[in-house]
Formats: structure tokens, C-alpha cells, sequence
């Protein structure tokens, strides 16, 4: 009974629990509904979450729920809530279509058309609500007749209805019909000011019409009126930065960023302005950061580029700017920026191709030509640097500035058509004093004093009052040598401007010119009480004491100035000149950090260097004078020629290619290349390169020579005479010499082959090489003439190995034997290791009687070739047989094998003895 008790007290506990769970979800949608309509938006959300937490299957809670968010513009919460009411079976005239434009804020294209066939049961007023956003996601998904046909339909059956209209907005917009776009968003915000999608749509539109005033008012009523949508935010701080408002795009941006720290086209926003305001390192700083979420936008990436060159990144620009040049109108400063990169990198090859379209019509183009020229030409890229100028020749912007400054240029590049730029400068502007004085002393410079002159006189008339006219003359007095008259000229020039530098200097260079020594010291130091620190002061001052007081000056004006580099190199090469080797080592090896050093430091290093007789060290800072400056031809020659001094042509040759990979058509290293290709015996590269030196601007001699020295390795003596004939009448060296020698000596001609070498012995008498050949052809036809070439080779030479051996020899067969021990000896105790000299050392001592020494060194030389010469086997079996060891030389001798008559006889000969 209690049990029957207590259940029913139960059942009327749960039923009176579930009445009241019902009135309080009619409560909480009640209270949420009230809320919303005094526009409490967070107070109302809260009470439908209760009601849906009392009641999740709620519909109508639901499709509340999901039109707030909607309406805040948070498309995804929507979403959910929407299609929940949906599948709750709320009504679907109500749900359709704010669930179709929650999926449009959620990019879910395939969602809303597939809502489709529910739609057309809508009716007219809802459906072509739905239709609106039909039209959208059909034509952002690329179905532009599914879009066309929407839009039509929507027309058709409610004509003036808001969405209908805002259908063929869409359509209007995808086919670029901005004006009737804007004409029906003016109708549809006319009948609703507030109507969202019209609001997007116009800012949409203004931004494609860059009516960014426009825009930014559009997107900003949109957010105010759903305050929750992430998107339009980064569409109104895009519009905000493009109409210059670039504070409160930042604004926004920062709020994204608050938020979602990796957002990247909020770091773009923040690029932008950044760069705006020049903070180079925070536009870097961002736009690197958009750039690795995959947001590559151009404008981004030429922000990224250009940041990265105001930064000095070479390295980032380069990488940034080569992605988007080819984009870039001809005139665009980021082709400059990458221009001037590339030649940071040491990326030559590229500039003529950035800037090889660059329009010269602007102030400004021309200049930039002309100093990208100059920098080129400081690298040692002549060719590159006159490609450049070459490209604008035809310049559309003609003035005399421009035309002096490639005037000057092409002179660097030692083309002489400088000179009628410079000409054409002073035509266009008679005033340009610089042009005429550019135009004067490059005159001087190629010798034509009559025109230097005639400036000079014009100058002097027209500017009587200035010292330019005289300080010409001057100099054009000091290369007649007219030194009384060029004294006079600074004279007067100094009357007219007391103390200019540049009459002082050309009074002192008169001064040493004619070796006055102490006018010298006093012009140099009245120079030096007022330009202690011109660096040309400073060179005359030392050049003229040479002593370690001067040597302090310079390093006095060097510390009051340590970022001089010239000043640097200046000391260093103070202390060079007074041996003091180490101390400019250190100094240079302080400096080797710095970028972009001038050419003369590396020689200085290289000379330094060699002056300590330090092989390696010459060897490694030329490698590094290459990889720092490899368009410098000087490190090129000298490292090759190192290497070949060595006996290393391949790596020379190595060297010389990597050369030619920076100056293709480059004639001196094509020279040095032919020179190592024939000295390596290399015939068929060497014709081949031949073909093209033959048609090269060089001596007809020199091809005739590099022709020869061919035909002389391919045994064709005859020819080859021909050629080094003409080589050697016109560049008579002992190498020269040497070479028609050899090709007489190849044609079994010796008498012809002596008579070069004695000819040229008569030109240079102490030539050991031209002797020690000299004396190996008398060998054979006179032996006094050798013996007496040999002994004054070894009196000038007394190392020389060939000839003490050859002497021991030749005194041999003349039984001069103690002349003869005392030259084996000697070229055995300077080469131990060859052969030849230890079995002319054998010889010697066999005849002198020293049995046991002979064969001791008979031996050595027997083991040195490994059996592999006959004469030396020979002479190795006469001293065994001399120490009486016969078997050896029975056995040994049964295994010679003669090559030669010579050698046939002299084995008879052996054998008999035995």
C-alpha cells in the first residue's frame, strides 16, 4: 500500500515537472522575443539558449536563434541554428531563405543551390528572396546560365520586389555593367536603407570602380549593422587604405589581428600602412608573415620587395621583386630597385634584361643610367655596363646634363666617341662648365692640345675672374713640359682663387716632376696645413718623405677618419713601402670585412704577400679577390699564372673559364688561354680557339706565332717554321727564340736551330735557357762549344742541373775525370732523384775507379726507371760485371732487349766480356 503510495505520488511529481518545464520554454522565447524587440541583443540570445536547453527540438527557438546571428553576421552559428529549425520543420517560407544567404557568408555555393526545388514552392515574395542568392552562388560557382535563368525568373513573377532587383544587380555586376549595379542598389536602398546585401554589393562595386570614399562608407554601414561579420571588416580596412585612410584601416586590422594573430590579409593591411608611413622594417615584417599563409597578392609581394631593398636585404628583395618585374610597367621604380639588387648580388647578367626596356623619359632616367654604368664599370662589367648604355642610346630626353655624363662614361670604357657626347653636351648648353672642362681634359688626355688649348683661351677670355682657364693651361703646359710656363699659369690661377686645392697640387706635381726636392717638401706641407686629410695631399706628402714620420701622418688623418677605405689602403701602402709587411697585413686583414673593397686593396694584399714570399697566402687572397670581384680580369690572369708557374694547367685553365663565364669575348684572357691550352699540348681546343683569335683585332705576328706553335705540336715542321719566323722578327723573346728552334731541331736542321739561338744570344747574352739549349745541339756537332756554353750556364747558374750533368758527360768522353766527378757530384747533390743524373754520377765514378760507389749509384738509377731504360740497364750490368758479380749480369743482360743499334752493339760488346 505504501508502494501504491509512493508510485503515485511519483507520477503526479513528474507530471507536474513537466508542465513546468513547458511554461518555461514558452517563458524564455517570450523574454527573448521582448528583449529583441528593445534591441537587447546579448540578453535575448541568452534566453533562447535556455529555451533550447529546456527544449532542443524547439523550431521556432531555433529559427530565432539562427536569424540574430544572421543578422549579427555570423554566418556559421546561423547556419547551424537555421538548418536545425529546418529539419525541426519550421516554416519553410520563413527558414528558406535566410538559410540560403547563411550559406552565402559561409561560401556554401553547392548548399544554396541545392535548396532549389524546396524554394519554388515558396511563394513569389520568398521565393525570389531565395532566387536572390541563387543568382550569387551560381555565379560564383561559374554557372553563368543557371545565374541568367535565376535572375529571370525572379524578374518574372515579382518584378519590383527588393530581391528581385538585388538578382539582377548580381547579374549586372558579373558582366562589368558597373552604372546599372549602382542604379538598382540607389532603388533597392531607397526602399530599405538598411539592406545588407545592397550594402555589400555597392562597396563591392565602388571598389571595382575606385570609389574608395565609396566603399569604405558602404563596408563600414554593413559592419555597423552586423557587427559580427569577419570578412567585411578586412574589406573595410581595405577600402580604408586605399582611399588614404590609413589609421583607421590599421585599426581594423588590429582588431582582427587581436583575434586571429595569423590572419593574412590583416598583416597585408599592416604592410601596407607601414609602408605608407616608411617604417620599412614593420612592412617587412608583415607582409613576409601574409606571404607565408599563402596570400600572394602583387602588391604585397612588391610591398615585400621593396622593404626588403629599403632593409638592404639584397637577398629577400631580389627573391620578391624577380616574382612580379615582368608584371611591371617599364617606367616602375621596383625595375630600379631590382636593378640596383642585382648588382648587390653580383647578379650581372640579369641587370640588362630588367632595365633593358626602361623608358629614359623621365628627369631622373637618364641619370640612373648613367650611375647603374658607372657601378658596373666600378665591378669591372665593361661590357655589361656599355650593353646598358648602348640599350639607351636613342634616349627621348635630350640635355646637356645627360649627355656629359655618358660622355664620361664611354671615356672610362676607352671609347672615344665619348668626346662627342661632351661636344654635343657644350653645343646644347654653351653655359655647362663642367661639360667643357670634362670635354678639355679628355682632349689632354688623348693628346689633342690644340683643342685643350683653344677651351683654355675661350675660358680665360669669358671667365677672366675665374682660375679654371689657367689651371687648364697649366696642365697642358705640364704635358708640353713647359714647366716655366705652366708655373706662371698657377701663379695667376692662385691670384684669382688664393689656396685652391687644385693649383697647389699641379704646383707641387711640377715641383717632383722636376725632381726639386726640397720645393717639394715645402709646397707639400703648406698642402697639409690646409688639406690634411685630401687623400691626394696625403699620397704626395709620403711619396715625397718616405719615412716612418710620414708614415704617421697618414695614420693620424686615417684615425680622425676610420670609415675612409681609401685612407686605409693608403696607410697600408705607406707600410708596405717601409717593409713593414706585418703590420699592413694586419691592417688589410682588418679591412677584409668590409664590403665592397676597392681594387687596390686586393692588390695591395696580393703584393703584401708576395713581398713575404708567401705562396699560399698570395694564392688565397687571390681566390677570394675573385669570389668578392668576379668581374675583375686582373685576379683572373694572376691566379691562372700562378698555377701555371706551378705546372698546373688544368686548374690555370679552370681559372681562365671562369673568367670567360663573366667576359665571354674577353681578348687578353682568350690570349692567356691560348698560351695554357698549347703549353698543355690541348692541339684541338687550341685550333679551336685559334679560329676565333684569327679574326680578332690582335698582331697579325701573334696569330701567325699561336698558328705556328700548332703546327709545331702536330710535328709539321715546316709549316711551323714559316710562322715563328714572322713570331720571332717581330717579338724576338728567348721563349721565341726557343720555339723556331725547337721547329729546326724537329726538321733534323740543327746548324739553323744554333744559329737562332747564337742570334739571339747576341740580343740578350746572359739568357741561360737560349744557352743550356745552345749547348745540347753541340752535344752532337762540337763538343769544346758545349763544354765551354755549359761552364758559363753553371757560372751564372751554378743550380742549374742540366748543365752540370751534361758537363760531367762531355768531360767524360774527354777523360777529364776529376772536372767530370766534380760536376756529377754536383747535379747529383742537386737532383738525386733523376735518373739520368745518377747514372752520369755511376759513369763517372766507374771510370775513376770507385767500383763500389759506381755501383751504388748505377743502381739507384737502374731502380729510379724501374728497368724501363735501356741505356741505363746497360751502364747498371758494366758495374755489376766491375764488382765481379757476373750471374746478375749474365741474367740481367738476357733480358735487355735493345732498341737501337747503339744499344745492339753495346750489348755484343757486354756479352763478349762475359
Amino acid at each position: 500500500m505504501k508502494f501504491v503510495k509512493a508510485s503515485l505520488c511519483l507520477s503526479i511529481t513528474l507530471a507536474l515537472s513537466a508542465c513546468s518545464e513547458q511554461v518555461s520554454v514558452e517563458y524564455h522565447l517570450e523574454s527573448a522575443k521582448s528583449y529583441l524587440s528593445n534591441k537587447q541583443i546579448n540578453e535575448s540570445i541568452i534566453e533562447l539558449k535556455n529555451a533550447i536547453r529546456a527544449d532542443g527540438k524547439n523550431a521556432e527557438a531555433r529559427f530565432i536563434l539562427g536569424q540574430i546571428y544572421l543578422n549579427l553576421g555570423d554566418g556559421l552559428v546561423a547556419v547551424k541554428e537555421l538548418e536545425r529549425a529546418q529539419q525541426f520543420n519550421y516554416a519553410a517560407n520563413k527558414v528558406l531563405p535566410l538559410l540560403a544567404r547563411a550559406y552565402i557568408l559561409t561560401d556554401s555555393d553547392a548548399d544554396v543551390l541545392a535548396l532549389s526545388e524546396q524554394a519554388a514552392k515558396l511563394a513569389n515574395e520568398e521565393h525570389s528572396h531565395y532566387l536572390a542568392y541563387k543568382t550569387l552562388a551560381a555565379l560564383r560557382s561559374e554557372q553563368a546560365e543557371q545565374a541568367t535563368d535565376s535572375a529571370t525568373l525572379a524578374q518574372s513573377i515579382a518584378q519590383q520586389s527588393l530581391y528581385s532587383m538585388l538578382a539582377l544587380a548580381y547579374l549586372e555586376l558579373s558582366q562589368n555593367n558597373n552604372d546599372a549595379v549602382k542604379t538598382l542598389i540607389s532603388r533597392i536602398l531607397t526602399i530599405d536603407a538598411e539592406q545588407v546585401d545592397a550594402l555589400m554589393l555597392q562597396g563591392q562595386v565602388s571598389m571595382v570602380t575606385k570609389d574608395y570614399q565609396q566603399a569604405a562608407l558602404s563596408f563600414e554601414s554593413y559592419l555597423n549593422l552586423q557587427p559580427r561579420s569577419g570578412i567585411v571588416q578586412l574589406l573595410l580596412a581595405d577600402a580604408l587604405l586605399k582611399s588614404g585612410q590609413d589609421k583607421a584601416a590599421e585599426k581594423y586590422a588590429d582588431g582582427i589581428l587581436a583575434k586571429i594573430d595569423s590572419q593574412p590579409f590583416a598583416h597585408y593591411i599592416k604592410a601596407m600602412v607601414a609602408f605608407n608611413g616608411k617604417d620599412f622594417a614593420k612592412a617587412s615584417e608583415h607582409a613576409e608573415r601574409a606571404l607565408s599563409a599563402n596570400f600572394n597578392q602583387f602588391n604585397l609581394r612588391l610591398v615585400a620587395g621593396a622593404s626588403a631593398f629599403y632593409l638592404k636585404n639584397w637577398q629577400q628583395s631580389h627573391h620578391h621583386l624577380t616574382m612580379v618585374v615582368k608584371y611591371l610597367p617599364k617606367e616602375h621604380q621596383a625595375r630600379r630597385m631590382l636593378a640596383v639588387t642585382q648588382l648587390e648580388l653580383g647578379l650581372v647578367g640579369e641587370i640588362s634584361a630588367t632595365v633593358g626596356d626602361f623608358s629614359v623619359n623621365q628627369a631622373g632616367d637618364a641619370q640612373f643610367i648613367s650611375s647603374l654604368s658607372y657601378k658596373l664599370l666600378e665591378l669591372g662589367a665593361t661590357s655589361e655596363a656599355k650593353k646598358i648604355l648602348a640599350q639607351h642610346e636613342a634616349s627621348t630626353v635630350i640635355n646637356a646634363a645627360d649627355n656629359a655624363r655618358k660622355g664620361i662614361l664611354k671615356l672610362m670604357m676607352n671609347d672615344p666617341s665619348g668626346i662627342q657626347d661632351l661636344q654635343d653636351a657644350v653645343k646644347l648648353d654653351p653655359s655647362f662648365i663642367e661639360a667643357e672642362l670634362a670635354l678639355a681634359y679628355a682632349a689632354l688626355h688623348n693628346n689633342d692640345i690644340k683643342q685643350a688649348r683653344e677651351i683654355a683661351i675661350k675660358w680665360q677670355e669669358k671667365y677672366p675672374e675665374k682660375s679654371g682657364g689657367y689651371n687648364l693651361m697649366a696642365s697642358i703646359a705640364i704635358k708640353e713640359k713647359k714647366y716655366q710656363q705652366a708655373e706662371q699659369s698657377l701663379k695667376q690661377s692662385l691670384t684669382l682663387a688664393p689656396d685652391n686645392i687644385f693649383a697647389l697640387t699641379e704646383q707641387l706635381r711640377l715641383a717632383r716632376q722636376q725632381k726639386n726636392e726640397s720645393l717639394s717638401k715645402q709646397r707639400v706641407d703648406y698642402l697639409m696645413t690646409l688639406a690634411p686629410s685630401n687623400n691626394k695631399v696625403l699620397r704626395h706628402y709620403f711619396g715625397i718623405y718616405r719615412n716612418d714620420m710620414a708614415l704617421e701622418k697618414l695614420q693620424l688623418a686615417y684615425q680622425a677618419d676610420n670609415s675612409d677605405i681609401k685612407k686605409a689602403v693608403l696607410v697600408a701602402e705607406a707600410m708596405v713601402t717601409l717593409a713593414q709587411y706585418k703590420q699592413a697585413e694586419n691592417l688589410l686583414t682588418n679591412l677584409a670585412d668590409t664590403p665592397k673593397l676597392p681594387k687596390r686593396y686586393w692588390q695591395l694584399v696580393v703584393f703584401n704577400h708576395r713581398k713575404q714570399h708567401d705562396v699560399k697566402k698570395v694564392q688565397s687572397a687571390l681566390e677570394r679577390w675573385l669570389k668578392a670581384s668576379p668581374y675583375h680580369i686582373e685576379p683572373v690572369v694572376l691566379l691562372a699564372d700562378l698555377h701555371a708557374n706551378r705546372g698546373n694547367n688544368e686548374r690555370a685553365l679552370q681559372v681562365i673559364k671562369r673568367g670567360l663565364d663573366y667576359h665571354q669575348d674577353h681578348l687578353v684572357l682568350q690570349l692567356v688561354k691560348m698560351q695554357l691550352l698549347l703549353n698543355s699540348k690541348k692541339i684541338m681546343p687550341a685550333k679551336t680557339l685559334y679560329k676565333t683569335l684569327a679574326v680578332s683585332a690582335i698582331n697579325d705576328a701573334l696569330k701567325q706565332g699561336f698558328l705556328g706553335r700548332i703546327l709545331l705540336l702536330e710535328e709539321k715542321y715546316d709549316q711551323a717554321i714559316v710562322k715563328l719566323t714572322k713570331l720571332y722578327q717581330v717579338y724576338p723573346s728567348s721563349q721565341n727564340a726557343v720555339y723556331l728552334a725547337g721547329a729546326y731541331m724537329g726538321n733534323k736542321d740543327e746548324p739553323k736551330a744554333a744559329k737562332v739561338l747564337e742570334h739571339h744570344l747576341t740580343v740578350e747574352p746572359h739568357e741561360n735557357r737560349i744557352k743550356t739549349m745552345l749547348a745540347g745541339i753541340y752535344l752532337e756537332s762540337d763538343t769544346n762549344k758545349a763544354i765551354a756554353v755549359y761552364a758559363d750556364v753553371v757560372k751564372k747558374q751554378p743550380n742549374n742541373v742540366i748543365a752540370h750533368n751534361n758537363l760531367a758527360w762531355l768531360y767524360l768522353e774527354q777523360s777529364k775525370l776529376d772536372k767530370a766527378l766534380m760536376h756529377a757530384k754536383e747535379a747529383f747533390a742537386l737532383a738525386p732523384h733523376i735518373p739520368n743524373v745518377a747514372d752520369t754520377y755511376g759513369k763517372v765514378l766507374l771510370k775513376s775507379g770507385d767500383k763500389r760507389a759506381a755501383l751504388k749509384y748505377a743502381s739507384k738509377a737502374f731502380d729510379l726507371t724501374k728497368g724501363q731504360d735501356i741505356d741505363i740497364q746497360l751502364n747498371y750490368i758494366e758495374a755489376l760485371i766491375a764488382n765481379s758479380r757476373e750471374n746478375e749480369a749474365k741474367d740481367l743482360l738476357s733480358k735487355t732487349l735493345p732498341e737501337t743499334d747503339e744499344q745492339t752493339q753495346k750489348k755484343a760488346k757486354i756479352l763478349a766480356r762475359l
